[in-house]
């Protein structure tokens, strides 16, 4: 038992600077991904402002995704679109760097899991491509208000039969979104923060 014990201590040994390794470049390749194709637009730094006021540091990224996600989001297409995002087809290995470096930043699980947070992942994923959904950048679509203009217009709770119903404008160009009970919740609590 010991000799198996020893043994396995031993291979952990030898392995692990090799994994380090691994992930140190890995990491690094991620960085070299990052820089080519997100710079131009993110802040690939530990503190300072991206370029583009609507792109998101990758500090703040890694706090609000996991692994996974990531990768999926690299190979699949970003839930965020807008106008200046281009597409790009990355390969999983890619992915799979691009991911490990965002992560590098720590973080790697979502932040908060508080309904103000969930309701912020659901209207980032829904809503971004063509509002502003947050304090202080500007709607990638210039005719769709930005949500703090909304809520100062409307209270959020008023808000909550029409994302459980569909919400209906006066324009072909805004999709139907209808929610369930737990989404609208959290979306409220969101919205509740833009007062």
């Amino acid at each position: 038992m010991k000799l198996i014990l020893l043994t396995t201590v031993a291979v952990m040994l030898v392995a692990g600077p090799s994994l380090a390794q691994d992930d140190a470049a890995l990491i690094a390749e991620g960085k070299r991904l990052s820089e080519i194709n997100c710079s131009r637009c993110h802040n690939l730094a530990s503190e300072g402002e991206s370029p583009l006021t609507d792109a998101p540091p990758f500090r703040e990224i890694a706090k609000n995704y996991d692994h996974s996600e990531l990768v999926d989001s690299f190979m699949e297409g970003l839930a965020v679109r807008h106008p200046l995002m281009p597409d790009w087809d990355v390969t999983e290995p890619q992915a799979e760097a691009l991911a490990a470096f965002v992560l590098s930043f720590g973080g790697g699980t979502k932040a908060a899991s508080d309904p103000a947070s969930q309701g912020f992942d659901l209207v980032r994923s829904n809503c971004a491509r063509c509002h502003a959904i947050d304090a202080t950048s500007q709607s990638p679509e210039p005719k769709a208000p930005a949500f703090r203009d909304v809520v100062r217009r409307y209270d959020p709770a008023a808000l909550e039969e029409a994302l459980a119903e569909g919400i209906i404008t006066g324009h072909q160009d805004m999709p139907e979104f209808t929610f369930e009970p737990d989404q609208i919740t959290a979306i409220v609590a969101y919205l509740d923060t833009l007062k």
